[in-house]
């Protein structure tokens, strides 16, 4: 198991309109991952090569984040983010990290992922699985292995159920496509929503999220993130665009819950569902949150 520590002060790069910002955290949270993955595999900085010499990459299979109190750090705070990774199975990978600040924890991130290449120079579609030789411990499994071993198995299962739609509920949210709910197409920017490696950022289908949220929810209530999960099952190229529909939305005074299933335009194949639960935070909390 792979464990390090980073430190951060909150500043302008990090914050959104209320507290840090989730897609600030969840890009970090990936690199910490990459990060640890080179350390996995016994290098200074993350260079993975198949056989043949191509590039392989860590594409995640599924993000979870939960108890996230992100309105607790503004600006100037000082901030960190604990990791830990191990292999759990063929070309995967699980790691956890906690978000903490001024003694609390501020969220929790778990992160699944396998090891891809392209079959295709260029064709984010023709990404294959490929498997590279790690090390794995022979002494007995610590309490905090088998602890982060227990949750990946957990999560693993959960993105499964989602893939074969066969998941039942998610924090009282229950599938139901019975009536028509909004839905958005959204165009992704090479310069903003690609990453080095010309994936579509993982990181930007939380964006996307929040985008066709606010389409439905524009000059409402302001809403701040408590759990998301988002599972994946493909990419897109390059002037492709994205379907996100609301197959489930609910609200009250307190709570939105909703999940988005995307798909890409190209072809209508999905490529990920994204579970949300928001909380209304109290006016004593953030000068935003009872916008109206």
């Amino acid at each position: 198991m792979i464990s390090c520590n980073a430190q951060f002060v909150a500043g302008m790069p990090n914050l959104s309109l209320c507290g840090l910002s989730e897609n600030w955290l969840l890009k970090e949270c990936g690199n910490q991952h990459w990060l640890a993955l080179a350390k996995q595999f016994g290098q200074t900085l993350p260079d993975f090569r198949a056989a043949d010499g191509s590039t392989v990459y860590a594409a995640f299979v599924a993000v979870k984040m939960d108890d996230a109190r992100l309105q607790l750090i503004n600006e100037n705070d000082h901030f960190s983010i604990e990791t830990r990774l191990s292999p759990i199975g063929r070309a995967r990978f699980f790691s956890s990290h906690q978000l903490l600040c001024n003694g609390q924890t501020c969220a929790r991130v778990e992160m699944l992922s396998t090891q891809v290449s392209r079959r295709e120079a260029g064709n984010n579609q023709s990404v294959v699985r490929t498997e590279l030789a790690t090390e794995t411990s022979t002494h007995s499994a610590s309490d905090a292995l088998l602890t982060l071993n227990a949750q990946a198995i957990r999560l693993a299962d959960s993105a499964k159920a989602f893939r074969n739609e066969h998941w039942q509920e998610w924090l009282g949210l229950k599938p139901d496509t019975s009536g028509k709910l909004p839905g958005v197409i959204h165009h992704p920017c090479p310069h903003n929503d690609f990453n080095g490696a010309d994936f579509l950022y993982f990181a930007n289908f939380q964006a996307a999220a929040d985008r066709a949220e606010w389409s439905w929810n524009r000059n409402r209530q302001l809403w701040q993130i408590a759990d998301r999960q988002l599972n994946y099952y493909g990419n897109i190229n390059i002037g492709d665009a994205l379907h996100l529909s609301f197959a489930t939305l609910k609200s009250d005074e307190r709570t939105l819950l909703h999940w988005l299933s995307v798909r890409r335009d190209s072809d209508g194949q999905k490529i990920a569902d994204i579970l949300t639960r928001k909380q209304r935070l109290n006016g004593a909390e953030y000068r935003w949150a009872n916008r109206g």
